[in-house]
């Protein structure tokens, strides 16, 4: 089974993902929630400001949610990208300052290049009060990132030139979580949090610790869980945009918090507790084929941790299985001796590659 942490109700983790802040989200015809959460307006010459300051995951925290920054930086571009068949590809992103939700951001635009097939833009976020640089964010879109689309229009090709590119492509396969919980998917219970637009099912093997028992080395071990997003893309516009702004807000979430879960520990509120923040985060959309408002799978490792900066690779694959994005994203954790002395591999205990010396 998945485990089920819900709000109110579960009260093991109640204090692991608290209430969410109450906010007024009305969606308008056309748009999804997320663009309307963080729409912009144009000050002229590239420059924009936000309708609504950025927010904290949650009521409380200090700094702006990390998906929140990349999420109005992919809106911001899009508003200078032109042409409807251009959709992101990837993003490589910075986390400057902690960000604040007393005034709105202010988005400086650069056109890098506006090429046939692919166009960049580099922006960097100001808070509008303090005119402290907060964010910087690089991003590339490139046409028509839909390989189905691509070999439909081969296959009507009735003479294809020889030197026109083949529309191949091939994926990795998920970790084995995927397999196990897939049939159940629809039926999941799920964690609700981040002002209640994301939905995490997590395996229950995260609340244990003997399924590690054959992953000897810390950086190889693989974890997997499910997401979606609360937003409605029935009716909108620009799926493509919508679904790359959906997927953007949750690449950032909860996967920091599971290191413990690397280390050998079972996820808790005391294993979770350690100080962690983004460093740097980047994203590669690799096909348009997939919806985040329905269940999508991350499969992700932590495969560096050195001078307090923690690597972790994941790769989100659809309902299909098809590996449709990437992300890597650094961390900055500060893990407290009373947790690690409690880790599995502490002083050596896994061998020379898989355990660490306090």
């Amino acid at each position: 089974m998945l485990i089920c942490i819900s709000i109110g109700r579960c009260s093991r983790f109640h204090s692991l993902f608290t209430v969410p802040m109450s906010l007024e989200i009305t969606n308008f015809e056309g748009m999804s929630l997320m663009e309307k959460r963080f729409a912009v307006v144009s000050k002229g010459n590239d420059v924009f400001e936000g309708v609504h300051p950025l927010e904290p995951f949650q009521e409380g925290t200090r700094g702006t949610y990390g998906g929140e920054f990349v999420t109005q930086a992919l809106l911001v571009a899009y508003e200078t990208v032109e042409d409807p068949e251009f959709s992101p590809h990837s993003f490589h992103s910075y986390f400057l300052k902690a960000g604040s939700n007393k005034s709105v951001m202010r988005w400086v635009v650069k056109r890098t290049s506006d090429g046939r097939n692919f166009c960049n833009r580099s922006l960097q976020a100001y808070q509008s009060e303090t005119n402290v640089l907060c964010f910087e964010f690089v991003v590339s879109f490139a046409r028509k990132n839909s390989i189905k689309q691509r070999k439909l229009e081969y296959s009507q090709l009735s003479n294809p030139d020889p030197k026109t590119a083949v529309p191949i492509d091939f994926s990795s396969k998920p970790q084995y979580f995927f397999d196990k919980y897939y049939d159940s998917l629809d039926d999941l219970p799920y964690v609700s949090h981040t002002h209640d637009l994301l939905h995490h099912a997590i395996p229950e093997e995260y609340m244990s610790t003997g399924w590690q028992a054959e992953q000897k080395i810390i950086g190889e071990k693989s974890f997997g869980f499910f997401f979606r997003t609360a937003d409605d893309l029935k009716n909108v516009q620009n799926k493509t945009k919508a679904a790359s702004l959906n997927l953007t807000f949750a690449s950032d979430s909860f996967y920091l918090a599971t290191l413990c879960v690397a280390l050998g520990l079972p996820l808790s509120r005391e294993n979770t507790s350690f100080f962690r923040v983004s460093l740097d985060h980047a994203v590669w959309f690799h096909d348009d084929d997939y919806d985040p408002t329905e269940w999508l799978f991350l499969d992700y490792n932590f495969s560096r941790l050195s001078n307090n900066r923690v690597l972790c690779h994941g790769r989100v694959y659809n309902r299909k299985g098809s590996l449709v994005a990437s992300l890597v994203q650094e961390g900055l954790v500060y893990l407290p001796r009373q947790m690690l002395e409690r880790a599995n591999g502490a002083n050596g205990g896994n061998g020379a590659n898989g355990g660490f010396k306090l």
